[in-house]
């Protein structure tokens, strides 16, 4: 089997972000401070992918790395995985606000290499929280589509994945290729790499693929600004003092004996 990964990463919050244009093209310009990590969702499609591998030696891996700041280190964080092909993935343009503009270059590259027979990603492609790209590139190859997926296993020879909704489990076969999207679980919870394979990691080089559309949208970023702020209305009252001081007071406050003795 032959499973295709794809990674985005989200913002690393320890580093700034402020440091964020837009050039003349309406194209993002990042710092070189700005930094991302794989998100939990990228971790849980990793991760099956790489139980899946555990299990069957014939089974391969290959991972897209979403291009964008810090490409490196989030590579090499990857190939300490020993993923069978590694490449970072350089849309042009790079507009990740427009899902179908990203969902037909990514599909166009995956026509063109030929359609793996699992595709893994995580159900929200990249910090957008929309998770509206799975289901256009899915559309867009023309594969079927398996939500929220948390686990994976074989079975008499094939793949099933599952899903869960409330106490009920949906089990589904792999019969043919198939787009599956991943969230996070505990069963799909990242393993730690070998620290030899860190080491190994920190030496290699990554090829690049690029991939291409005309856009077909209309859909523009034109400027970027921060939140404003959010005024919220209401009766609050901050607790002072230290803890046991504040949990006296919200046990009173919950009995009721603030209004008493202001009666």
């Amino acid at each position: 089997m032959n499973i295709l990964v794809l990674l985005a990463g989200v913002a690393d919050v320890r580093y700034p972000l402020h440091d964020i244009r837009i050039d003349a093209a309406g194209l993002i310009e990042e710092s070189g401070q700005s930094r991302r990590q794989l998100g939990p969702f990228d971790e849980g499609a990793l991760e099956l992918a790489l139980k899946l591998r555990d299990a069957r030696e014939d089974c391969r891996i290959e991972v897209l790395v979403l291009g964008g700041s810090n490409n490196d280190n989030l590579l090499r964080s990857v190939a300490a995985f020993k993923p069978d092909r590694l490449r970072l993935l350089d849309l042009q343009p790079c507009r990740p606000w427009d899902a179908r503009l990203s969902a037909a270059q990514i599909a166009g590259l995956i026509g063109a290499e030929g359609t793996p027979d699992l595709l893994l990603i995580g159900r929200e492609f990249g910090d957008l929280d929309e998770g509206s790209l799975p289901v256009l590139l899915a559309a867009r190859l023309g594969l079927p589509l398996f939500a929220l997926a948390q686990y994976a296993e074989w079975q008499d020879g094939g793949v099933r994945l599952l899903r869960e909704r409330g106490i009920r489990q949906q089990w589904h076969t792999v019969a043919g290729p198939l787009l599956a999207t991943v969230t996070n679980d505990r069963r799909n919870k990242l393993r730690h790499p070998l620290m030899k394979n860190v080491m190994l990691a920190k030496k290699m080089t990554f090829d690049s693929v690029a991939a291409s559309a005309a856009a077909d949208s209309d859909v523009r970023l034109a400027d970027l600004a921060p939140a404003r702020e959010v005024q919220r209305g209401g009766q609050c009252r901050l607790l002072d003092g230290d803890v046991p001081s504040q949990a006296r007071a919200l046990a009173g406050y919950l009995r009721g004996e603030e209004e008493e003795n202001a009666a």
